[in-house]
């Protein structure tokens, strides 16, 4: 590339940056908030710059008018909501004012206008307009029309967080739109294991008492809803429908181990000098495997408590295999490798015990069971 076409490109090039920094592109092309923006920001390090001076005037007086144009279109509309597009506007037109505010030189060119009391009453109306919406969706008194309601309510505090009674309307609505969840008791799987079910069952409530915190639905056992005279939408049910557990078995099996140049002594030659002696070493090495293999079903179930329709049903199964190994050897022990000798020190193991491997079995079909609750429960966020 020849002198000339490197001085062509590196203008371009310099002339391009110089209008992206002072916003004239950006102004071009009608986005108005990064020109003004960036010509704010240019005049705050180089006051005389005179391409973002001629951005900040024009810029600062086409985007309030086009602002300004736009509220009068919004307060003609009869949209619901057009308080809230109102007061966005209001917004950027405040934000222009502190932007300019904030560089003395840009002051020196134009007179920005502040509509805090303007934006103030958009929002105030924004917040009365949602509330009003929430008021009459309450009234419906359904967990869905609630929920909405609720929503309402905390867009209306976004607006404006002093609204009279607020607080009251919010407990109202979560109230009606909760789903209340009673858990059945788990059936005892046997009388050995009730101690399982009890875990299953603490370890449950444990995670739903942190699910339900922020969410339209809570749960509770049936001792709590007596106490408390709370009547069920919904009933959920864990039942075992079945569990099994198999014989141990036990695979043996003996290789032998040899290892080479192993020094199995010494000699002292007729000039009275020691030698190593090598020689191959061997050992019958029996390794020992015990096996005990556990598999169960979990009924998983959430009927509607009005009608008994069952809502949504899964079965839950879940595997577990106890394994443990030990070995022993005849013969050379210098023949095995570290691993085969820690193995050969193992003693013979039992079995857990069937409450054991139950607890095994739960911890491993439990994650099922948390899925399935948030996968019905998904629609529930406040």
């Amino acid at each position: 590339m020849n002198t000339l076409y490197k001085n062509i490109l590196l203008g371009a090039l310099a002339f391009c940056v110089a209008a992206c920094a002072t916003g004239k592109n950006a102004f071009d092309k009608g986005d108005y908030n990064t020109a003004l923006d960036r010509a704010v920001k240019r005049l705050q390090s180089n006051p005389n710059n005179k391409k973002a001076q001629d951005v900040l005037m024009d810029g600062y007086s086409v985007a309030s008018d086009f602002r300004l144009k736009r509220i009068q279109q919004f307060k003609r509309s009869q949209n619901d909501f057009k308080w809230e597009s109102i007061y966005r506007e209001y917004a950027q037109l405040n934000n222009y004012y502190r932007d300019i505010q904030r560089c003395p030189s840009c002051m020196s060119l134009v007179s920005p206008k502040e509509y805090l009391i303007e934006q103030e009453e958009a929002a105030s109306k924004a917040a009365t307009v949602q509330v009003d919406i929430g008021k009459e969706s309450l009234s419906l008194n359904t967990i869905e029309t609630a929920r909405q309601a609720y929503s309402h309510f905390e867009m209306a505090l976004r607006f404006n967080n002093d609204i009279p009674g607020i607080d009251s309307l919010l407990t109202q609505a979560r109230l009606i739109g909760t789903v209340r969840v009673l858990i059945e008791p788990i059936p005892i799987h046997s009388r050995s294991l009730k101690l399982t079910n009890e875990y299953l069952e603490n370890k449950m409530f444990e995670y739903l008492d942190a699910y339900s915190r922020d969410r339209f639905v809570q749960f509770f056992n049936a001792q709590e809803s007596e106490e408390r005279g709370v009547e069920p939408d919904h009933i959920l049910s864990l039942e075992f429908d079945d569990f099994v557990l198999g014989q141990a078995k036990i695979v043996s099996k003996t290789v032998e181990i040899k290892r080479d140049s192993v020094i199995v002594g010494q000699y002292t030659d007729d000039n009275g000098k020691k030698f190593d002696v090598y020689n191959t070493v061997k050992a019958d090495f029996t390794s020992n495997e015990k096996s005990l293999f556990s598999a169960g079903v979990l009924n998983f179930e959430i009927r509607d408590a009005y009608t008994n329709k069952v809502l949504t049903q899964r079965k839950l199964r879940s595997e577990d295999v106890w394994k443990h190994s030990w070995a022993s050897f005849n013969g050379d022990s210098r023949a095995l490798d570290k691993d085969e000798i820690r193995m050969s020190k193992r003693k013979e193991l039992p079995p857990p015990d069937p409450q054991t491997l139950f607890i095994s079995f739960i911890d491993r079909v439990y994650g099922q069971v948390e899925g399935n609750i948030r996968q019905f429960y998904r629609n529930t966020e406040l």
